[in-house]
């Protein structure tokens, strides 16, 4: 097995597992009740001869984001499971300094875990299996509930929590579901429509519609 599969499976897998992912390769998934998910995946660099480097991210998934992503396939059986492609946001799990492969580095080369194999990769099974338990899976679902993801989205440090959209477009994707239609549609009317975030605005406006004939 691959010294970073033998990692996963022994240090990340476990504590995964009892915050209820599920695992799939090296990628992991936990599903909120509306749709929502929070997917965990770890990526490798070939930069270092000498030791096995890697990132370790996560990506938050709304439902209503995935569904404006691949709305031409609503419909139909193309539309599959929300991945990383979908995601309105990312962050990286960021390693202590004594398993980072330039701890001295600013991003993106701060980010990435790295271990020896067979020397340190306990180590950095261990520090990593640390982080996820106390940091990175508390923060993951708590930010499953759109509310404090849009919260986090707008205030956190740059090269934290980074997001895809513009802000104004977060904003209504994670608010499209739950608040007020009349409320979403003063801040639609209200909002600066660009030729990139047309697509969002007709949308939005179309599941507003939705939503106001169902209620």
């Amino acid at each position: 097995m691959n010294p970073l599969d033998m990692l996963i499976r022994q240090y990340a897998a476990p504590v995964m597992k009892a915050a209820g992912f599920t695992k799939k390769g090296r990628k992991f998934r936990l599903t909120a009740p509306n749709g929502d998910c929070a997917l965990l995946e770890f990526d490798t660099h070939a930069v270092d001869p000498e030791k096995f480097v890697f990132d370790v991210t996560f990506f938050m998934v709304p439902l209503s984001h995935w569904e404006f992503t691949y709305r031409q396939y609503r419909q139909s059986d193309e539309m599959h499971a929300p991945d990383a492609s979908g995601a309105l946001a990312r962050c990286p799990v960021m390693p202590p300094p004594d398993v980072a492969w330039w701890p001295d580095e600013g991003m993106p080369f701060r980010s990435r875990w790295a271990f020896s194999e067979p020397e340190t990769r306990d180590v950095c099974g261990q520090r990593l299996a640390r982080v996820l338990a106390d940091e990175a899976i508390p923060r993951v679902v708590r930010l499953l509930d759109r509310r404090a993801l849009l919260e986090e989205i707008l205030t956190a440090p740059d090269g934290d929590l980074m997001r895809i959209r513009s802000r104004r477009m977060t904003e209504i994707i994670l608010r499209i579901d739950d608040d007020p239609v009349a409320d979403l549609t003063a801040l639609l009317d209200g909002t600066e429509v660009n030729d990139w975030d047309k697509p969002i605005i007709i949308w939005a406006r179309e599941r507003l519609s939705q939503r106001a004939a169902e209620e």
